[in-house]
């Protein structure tokens, strides 16, 4: 081979090895690889509360689909707008890690409330946090407590409402 066919291909091996080097690059940033793998877990499979339980007057338990029991309170049980609340979880499992207690309206956009859940020791949890006043009033919630396995998304889902 002579040394102009030499050239040749080593032009052609780094114009290779950039493309390469772009693609990862250009993938790394614009595609979300969080969500291509939920994607492959599928959609998350939520129990709900039974109808007849009311937030406002006691605590509500559920247990989920690998038998994990959640018992969630809410105090003050006024379940005001815009003022510090505790949400209280009881559970069979004391060993529950990186649980969140994600909050959102049904009935309108209000935002996106993930609140971190603290571990106290003897399946106690608790999460702090505060919820969006709205003019409209009637406002109809989710609290939803999410456990992440391997291969799917199970949780435990309490619906509340406020007023304004």
């Amino acid at each position: 081979m002579n040394s102009s066919e030499e050239k040749k291909d080593d032009i052609k091996s780094t114009i290779l090895a950039i493309g390469i080097v772009l693609v990862v690059v250009v993938g790394y940033f614009l595609i979300d690889f969080n969500a291509l793998y939920q994607s492959f877990k599928g959609e998350a499979k939520f129990i709900t509360q039974e109808k007849s339980c009311d937030l406002h007057n006691s605590a509500c338990k559920i247990t989920i689909q690998d038998d994990t029991t959640f018992e969630l309170d809410i105090s003050p049980k006024s379940i005001p707008l815009m003022e510090e609340m505790k949400f209280s979880i009881k559970s069979n499992n004391p060993n529950l890690e990186n649980l969140k207690l994600n909050i959102y309206a049904t009935n309108m956009f209000m935002g996106d409330f993930n609140l971190p859940i603290k571990n106290l020791g003897n399946g106690n949890y608790e999460a702090i946090g505060t919820l969006p006043t709205c003019p409209v009033g009637d406002m109809q919630w989710n609290a939803e407590i999410r456990i992440e396995k391997i291969d799917k998304t199970i949780g435990a889902r309490f619906q509340f409402k406020t007023d304004i």
